[in-house]
């Protein structure tokens, strides 16, 4: 007992005022241990799965169990470079406080991980769920002239997300920041600590990232919870967090698909184990946006072959309420013994964040796709899971059938329908109207 409290820690980056029967589970983020030696821990929930992911539709929740996370701070301009030569994105429109979903494939053409990066200054550089830029430079012979330094342990963030996410913010940093543009920072303080606003979101929704060094964090936390009391704030756990890359239409890396630097990745489900779909592409996600054919990068020509030919793309599924409670009374059958479904999602509650449900999905006996990430909403009461699929599949109330229960198990299909992306269609936050929100006045 007395090792196992030298290896824990609860997560230095929010108060330590969990009660004890609270359940702790590793972050979503990176888990590795801090710079003490440490391992963090975050709650699992904080209150109801409902009431949580209700808050980013009327509200606005807080979230920390990312941290800590993969952050790289880069100095040198050449990394534009260097980043033009691994990531299907270009670096050559990139502002000072702009950030980036920047993209990485092998060679064929599927997603080996994705992150951002945030251009702080003209050669200064925050690269966040992203390998170290100079391990891919010295892979090269080191032709790019840059200097990176690992701060995962020296810097938080805290997301807001829901219509009350500016609100609070703003009162918290005491700035106007309503001309913050989607996927832009600005440089503030809150009580007095060096921060940087983003403009950015999970859930799909309005919402926003305070950034800041460690040492400021629980003084941050604190004050975003007590400026958010007066909008129901509401802390945001693990298990809630999960569901909100569903409903925000934001595929995940180890959470919908899987990375072939993953060697052995732990999947439950129905999709074959040797399929294909268990990793993908960005075309699979429906990502070719953010592909440039105008550079040469790592996977370029599997990703021409594959956008010139029949290919996938991403949608949601909509699951048949009659099918579902089909399933759970065949769960109870002493004949079937279907796999269980769980009504909120298909969370790992033995792995964490350490597995993946993927679902294979039919058209009669034709395999046309995988689905991951189910989860009921607790806004529209609908079963939904988000789904590459064929093309000729993707249209609004087109019907197909996930085939439910992993190999070996008596397996059973579910009817559902195809919903386009994204599932919010109102209130997103790329294109919120932030005047409808009133200016705040100090």
């Amino acid at each position: 007992m007395e090792n196992e409290k030298k290896q824990l820690n609860f997560a230095p980056y929010i108060p330590n005022n969990v009660p004890e029967n609270q359940v702790l589970v590793a972050p979503e983020g990176v888990w590795h241990p801090m710079d003490d030696g440490t391992w963090p821990l975050h709650p699992f929930s904080y209150d109801r799965w409902e009431k949580e992911e209700l808050s980013w539709y009327d509200g606005c929740y807080i979230h920390a169990g990312l941290n800590p996370f993969m952050f790289y701070d880069v100095k040198g301009k050449e990394l534009l470079d260097l980043m033009e030569r691994i990531s299907v994105n270009t670096f050559r429109v990139f502002p000072v406080g702009k950030a980036r979903h920047t993209i990485i494939c092998g060679e064929d053409g599927k997603i080996i991980c994705d992150g951002i990066m945030i251009r702080r200054s003209e050669d200064e550089f925050i690269c966040a769920n992203l390998p170290d830029p100079a391990m891919f430079n010295q892979q090269m012979g080191n032709p790019f002239h840059i200097v990176s330094e690992d701060t995962s342990c020296k810097r938080f963030f805290f997301q807001l997300c829901g219509p009350s996410s500016l609100q609070i913010a703003e009162e918290a940093a005491r700035a106007d920041l309503h001309d913050l543009k989607f996927m832009y920072i600005k440089d503030t303080e809150i009580e007095g600590k060096k921060a940087f606003i983003l403009r950015t979101s999970m859930a799909g929704t309005l919402g926003y990232e305070v950034h800041g060094a460690l040492e400021d964090a629980h003084v941050i936390y604190n004050k975003l919870l007590e400026v958010g009391e007066k909008y129901g704030i509401q802390r945001l756990g693990r298990y809630a967090y999960v569901n909100a890359h569903c409903e925000g239409s934001i595929p995940q890396l180890c959470e919908h698909f899987s990375s072939p630097f993953i060697p052995q990745p732990v999947i439950s489900g129905s999709i074959p184990r040797d399929s294909e779909l268990i990793f993908r592409s960005p075309i699979d996600l429906g990502w070719e946006n953010l592909i440039r054919f105008n550079h040469e990068f790592v996977g370029k020509d599997a990703l021409q072959k594959e956008l010139a030919g029949h290919h996938n793309t991403c949608v949601h599924l909509v699951w048949d309420k009659a099918s579902v409670l089909n399933v759970i009374a065949g769960t109870m059958d002493k004949e079937k013994q279907y796999d269980t479904l769980d009504m909120v999602g298909d969370y790992d509650h033995v792995r964490n964040n350490g597995g993946m449900h993927i679902d294979a999905v039919y058209d009669g006996d034709k395999m046309i796709g995988a689905s991951s990430g189910r989860m009921l909403s607790p806004k529209t009461r609908e079963m939904i899971s988000i789904c590459t699929i064929d093309t000729d599949y993707a249209a609004e109330g087109k019907e197909v059938e996930v085939l439910w229960g992993n190999p070996g198990t008596n397996q059973v299909r579910i009817k559902a329908v195809v919903t386009l992306f994204p599932y919010i269609k109102e209130g997103r936050n790329a294109d919120f109207d932030i005047e409808s929100i009133p200016h705040p006045e100090f």
